[in-house]
């Protein structure tokens, strides 16, 4: 026993009937049969202390070498769990920032009621794609620290069965507990890392809880945290209304007009009591919500330890007016206005007598759009004649960009271009543009193509299902046919029938309709007929020209609803027999002389109680079939025809629109 001892240095805590038996082995070793001693401990133990105990007695050195086979495999097992924590861990800190930006793009495309479906599925399938590598690099951190724990566990379990065996020293018990206690410090190093990234926000959405008409009065946030580090302490939900001061620096606003055009709100701030999960999800509602401008949502989530996140989206722009303007469309009520699509700023030379509310601002604004989306259909409109010259690249892109936000329906508004069309000819007055003339029907028909392009928004104005054309200034176009004959087919080609409506009604006084017959006869060809849908005129039938002979200019204006009346029940009469719609068309004043317009000008000085009046002559005599009023202007302050809130007018032709629109609801 003593050598046995002095040999292979038995544990000291070796259970005493163990020492015994292998005692007995030793000095029986060589005269009994292997298979009869395993047998025999077989009978006094479980196999593994059988198995040990059998090697322990016949080859220590293999002992020692499966030991640390045995060691080596657990704490690879670590180490490999580790760098995959590590790994994960950076993919996951990566890819926050990427899921964020992405969400809010997918987010703000979602509330756009446009035609960027396409854009929108690309954006949510590639977030869809971010968060499903976020779900699978959380759940994988998970994973692989439990097998960490699994290793540090196995690798104890391994040590302290050999240590019994072999005892302290050839099992190297304590660096090998110093190697395990390193790696746990370089765990805990590694999960304080991924501290700044816990509480995780996740999901950060809204969606209206209440809309009457358009208006978005309540709405719902919704959220996850996940806190798998510390307990979730606190989430505080805040509803933030965005201010746009750029309004005032960049457009000239006025800082007593900011409150009339975006209404003063307070911030609204919900704080939530978590359950202490690691995985909680909230949803928090915001009631009465004044609108007029886009919100920003805020999202603060806090730990017991202090750690702090947080995460922000901002809605789209929330109306602050219901949408009176599609309710009388459902009606079959068209009440559209002509919208300049001009960079304001360009009027800052001018001495006009007014200003925009907005201040001087720039159509291609996307707030200012909005602003004005949201007065015009609040009011009544539902439809923007958007005015262009034909080769204008920025009015173009001003009505495609109205176009992708709704609320409202676009039409284009195009006309004679005097920058690229040649004027007068053989024969013709040098107001004149001959479209038989190869070069202006080339020009005409390629923008014509241009604005074609448009129709396909499903906010592009119809009229009996047909893409409408407003053909601004018809009456300068001649010898038409060809060029309008090219251009239904193009139409047609592209999948869609025009309809076209004609300014070409002549204004106050009245001229002889036989003469105006004749006229159109020798300048557009007896075939123009065919290519027009509809007629209209152009700023109530007001002639601000002092050319015109036939009556005292004072005595017009004196007697302006007279003939206005007059006026749009002899052309009413006149389309109608003729197979032709009629649009009526009405002004709240007209005056151009301060700005481009010359002395023969003659204004027609602005009077809401006219405009009124006005209002209720056109609304008796639009056409059964297809019933429009159109306002000449939105936002003409060149020419002093605007409705559009103004620093002096404020709201008053917008709140006479309002009376008008709810007597024809």
């Amino acid at each position: 026993m003593a050598t046995f001892s002095k040999h292979y240095r038995v544990h000291e805590k070796m259970p005493k009937h163990l020492y015994l038996i292998t005692g007995y082995s030793l000095k029986r070793c060589c005269s009994v049969d292997r298979r009869t001693v395993l047998k025999f401990l077989g009978g006094i133990g479980s196999g593994a202390i059988v198995t040990e105990t059998y090697e322990m007695l016949h080859h220590i050195p293999q002992l020692e070498r499966r030991f640390m086979e045995e060691v080596n495999y657990w704490i690879d097992q670590y180490n490999s769990a580790k760098d995959a924590v590590d790994k994960l861990s950076n993919q996951l800190r990566q890819l926050e920032g990427e899921i964020s930006n992405l969400r809010d793009e997918a987010h703000y495309w979602r509330a756009q009621f446009s035609s960027k479906s396409e854009e929108v599925g690309k954006l949510t399938l590639t977030v869809n794609k971010l968060d499903e590598l976020e779900r699978e690099s959380t759940s994988s951190i998970a994973y692989y620290r439990e097998k960490m724990e699994e290793a540090i566990k196995r690798l104890r379990e391994t040590i302290e069965k050999y240590r019994a065996v072999l005892g302290d020293e050839r099992v190297s018990f304590e660096s090998t507990t110093l190697k395990v206690l390193e790696d746990l410090k370089l765990t805990q190093e590694k999960l304080l890392k991924l501290l700044p990234y816990f509480p995780l926000i996740r999901d950060l959405s809204w969606r209206p809880s209440r809309v009457v008409n358009d208006k978005i009065y309540d709405l719902e946030v919704y959220l996850e945290v996940i806190s798998p580090l510390n307990t979730l302490a606190e989430v505080e939900v805040s509803l933030i209304p965005v201010e746009y001061d750029y309004f005032i620096t960049r457009y000239g606003m006025r800082r007593e007009d900011y409150p009339k055009v975006f209404p003063p709100e307070e911030t609204k701030t919900i704080k939530l009591k978590p359950a202490g999960l690691e995985r909680e999800t909230f949803n928090v509602e915001f009631k009465d919500i004044i609108g007029g401008r886009e919100y920003l949502i805020r999202v603060v989530a806090k730990d017991v330890a202090d750690n702090a996140k947080s995460d922000e989206r901002k809605t789209t722009y929330i109306r602050e007016f219901e949408n009176i303007g599609k309710q009388l469309y459902a009606n079959g009520i068209i009440m559209s206005g002509v919208y300049m699509p001009w960079d304001m700023r360009g009027l800052a030379g001018y001495k006009l007598p007014d200003r925009p509310l907005l201040g001087l601002y720039d159509a291609l604004d996307d707030v200012v759009q909005w602003k004005h989306i949201d007065w015009a259909t609040g009011h009544g409109i539902n439809v923007f004649w958007c005015s262009s010259n034909l080769n204008s690249q920025y009015e173009y892109e001003v009505a495609k960009n109205l176009l992708s936000k709704g609320g409202i329906f676009v039409g284009a508004m195009p006309g004679p271009d005097p920058w690229r069309m040649v004027r007068g000819g053989a024969g013709l007055p040098d107001w004149a543009y001959d479209l038989s003339d190869p070069y202006n029907r080339n020009v005409f028909i390629e923008i014509m193509t241009k604005w074609f392009s448009l129709v396909s928004s499903p906010n592009y104005f119809r009229i009996e299902g047909k893409p409408a054309f407003f053909i601004w200034d018809e009456n300068a176009f001649t010898n038409v046919n060809e060029a309008y004959g090219e251009m239904k087919k193009i139409a047609k080609n592209m999948g869609f029938a025009l309809f076209v409506i004609s300014h070409s009604l002549p204004r106050m006084p009245m001229v002889n309709i036989n003469e105006q017959l004749e006229f159109w006869n020798r300048h557009k060809g007896k075939e123009w007929w065919n290519y027009i849908d509809a007629l209209t005129s152009w700023i109530g039938f007001y002639e601000p020209s002092r050319s015109i002979k036939q009556i005292g200019i004072e005595e017009r204006i004196e007697a302006y609803l007279n003939y206005y009346e007059k006026s749009i029940t002899i052309w009413k009469n006149f389309s109608e027999t003729r197979g032709k719609f009629f649009v009526p068309t009405i002004t709240p004043g007209f005056d151009n002389s301060y700005s481009w317009g010359g002395p023969d000008v003659v204004p027609l000085p602005r009077s809401i109680e006219r405009f009124r009046k006005s209002l209720e002559i056109a609304i008796k005599h639009t056409s059964l079939g297809y019933q429009e009023i159109r306002i000449d202007t939105w936002n003409d302050f060149g020419e002093w025809s605007y409705i559009e809130p103004s620093m002096s007018e404020k709201f008053n032709y917008l709140i006479t629109m309002k009376i008008m629109s709810r007597m024809l609801h």
